[in-house]
């Protein structure tokens, strides 16, 4: 956003006005896709917004910058750019060996481009679940759906519940997605931003297409109908972020 960048031009000028030569790093949680740029479809094979990229990279202006996966070091296509994965500690998320029959999912309702949490594939899924298969699926913190009272209550709810549900299409690698694989919930996720990578399909989680809400619809009932194999996946899936998304390896990557 445009105030986001006055207060960011603002600091790299005060630092460097003390010190010309400390190295500065950017911390860069987002994408340049933004296909709500391109009404007229002539760029939907990409959805980068070249426009954003050089906003963005005029402001880092040579630093160093840090993404969050390697997918958006590509969309960036900036030189002096790494990925570094964020880490968690396991022990500060809550699991349950008991499951609730339900599925979740946490993305914020608002801001940002509607592409980049895919929010109309979430609720297309939503009501594709409602009306097909009798179910509700939580979308946290909305009207109807779970309001965490605070973060532990948000943690025990993720603890209980079965499948987390990740529609997000241009978000480099979903906290939240994390937070509900270290709770042991079974992730349904698209494949975008590396979910290849650590998601081995029907091993330790199910990749969907991020634009078939009738295919993910599907894959979240049946697994809510086979509760044991879900919680089995969940279980994997648990290992493979404790693994994979270590405080370890984070701060060794730093």
């Amino acid at each position: 956003g445009i105030n986001k960048a006055v207060l960011t031009r603002q600091m790299k000028e005060s630092v460097r006005s003390i010190d010309p030569d400390v190295p500065i790093v950017f911390i860069n949680h987002g994408t340049p896709v933004y296909p709500e740029n391109f009404p007229d479809g002539t760029k939907q094979n990409a959805y980068v917004s070249e426009q954003l990229k050089k906003e963005i990279l005029e402001i880092v202006g040579g630093e160093y910058m840090v993404v969050n996966s390697h997918e958006a070091k590509e969309n960036w296509g900036y030189e002096k750019s790494r990925a570094i994965i964020h880490g968690m500690n396991p022990d500060e998320w809550m699991y349950s060996e008991v499951k609730e029959p339900r599925s979740c999912t946490y993305v914020s309702p608002a801001g940002i481009g509607d592409k980049y949490y895919n929010r109309t594939f979430l609720m297309s899924v939503m009501e594709i679940m409602r009306e097909k298969h009798g179910m509700l699926h939580q979308w946290i913190g909305t009207p109807g759906c779970f309001q965490p009272k605070g973060i532990k209550d948000y943690k025990e709810f993720l603890s209980k519940s079965l499948i987390y549900f990740n529609p997000t299409f241009a978000s480099p690698m979903p906290r939240s997605r994390t937070e509900a694989m270290l709770s042991g919930c079974c992730i349904v996720t698209t494949p975008e931003h590396d979910a290849s990578s650590f998601i081995q399909d029907g091993v330790n989680g199910f990749i969907v297409p991020s634009n078939d809400p009738a295919y993910a619809s599907e894959v979240i009932a049946r697994l809510i109908k086979n509760y044991d194999i879900a919680k089995e996946v969940g279980k994997r899936g648990r290992e493979t972020a404790i693994k994979i998304f270590s405080r370890e390896r984070y701060r060794q990557d730093w």
